[in-house]
């Protein structure tokens, strides 16, 4: 009695395409990650705010970054900072202000995951009856600590008392920005003013 040879054909496109996915996405998400370290911002603003009425603006005589009585180097810095965005949109300096701003700086210690483990199922072939696939990038379950800052620019009308506008970023507390804090001082308050409506644009929408 002879013996007959089926030759058996073990399509392996699907597992081979899910990979390839995966992989993309991990990608992905590592270019995603890498673009987090730029601080985020989100600004609020009081309704109905006619900026033409503000001309003139100051600092609060104790903003919350002098906690100790006396004037920061960070409250320095914030103030030299926050001068020239207000003077590139032409307010003037004064003792007696149309706008007081306050600063507001808090750091929060955090717990991240990197590297998710990714895997994938597939049953039906193989000597084991079963297919399976995982990957991960930058360490399998990688738990990590860093502490995360945030700075907030408060600008109040001095005459009502009232809070006009606001903006926060927050971010990332790196060793060089916490070495030298200025550089990320500096940034992180240009991104928060690229929220601020510029008088002569908030003129232009109203007609």
């Amino acid at each position: 009695m002879g013996i007959v040879r089926k030759d058996v054909s073990v399509n392996t496109s699907k597992p081979v395409r899910l990979a390839g996915r995966l992989l993309a996405a991990v990608a992905v998400l590592t270019v995603l990650a890498a673009c987090q370290t730029r601080p985020e911002v989100r600004s609020q603003s009081a309704p109905n705010l006619d900026l033409a009425r503000y001309t003139t603006y100051g600092f609060m005589e104790k903003p919350s970054t002098d906690t100790a009585g006396y004037t920061t180097l960070t409250t320095r810095y914030l103030e030299e900072a926050v001068s020239r965005e207000m003077a590139s949109r032409g307010y003037t300096r004064s003792d007696k202000p149309d706008l007081l701003v306050n600063f507001n700086v808090a750091t929060k210690d955090k717990v991240e995951s990197r590297g998710p483990s990714v895997g994938v199922g597939y049953g039906g072939w193989g000597w084991r009856h079963g297919y399976a696939w995982g990957g991960s990038f930058g360490g399998y379950n990688d738990i990590r600590n860093y502490t995360e800052g945030s700075l907030t620019i408060d600008l109040v009308d001095r005459e009502r008392n009232e809070l006009v506008w606001s903006g926060t970023a927050v971010g990332r507390l790196t060793k060089q920005a916490q070495d030298k804090p200025q550089p990320a001082i500096e940034e992180a308050v240009d991104l928060i003013f690229n929220k601020y409506p510029r008088p002569e644009a908030q003129t232009a929408q109203a007609h």
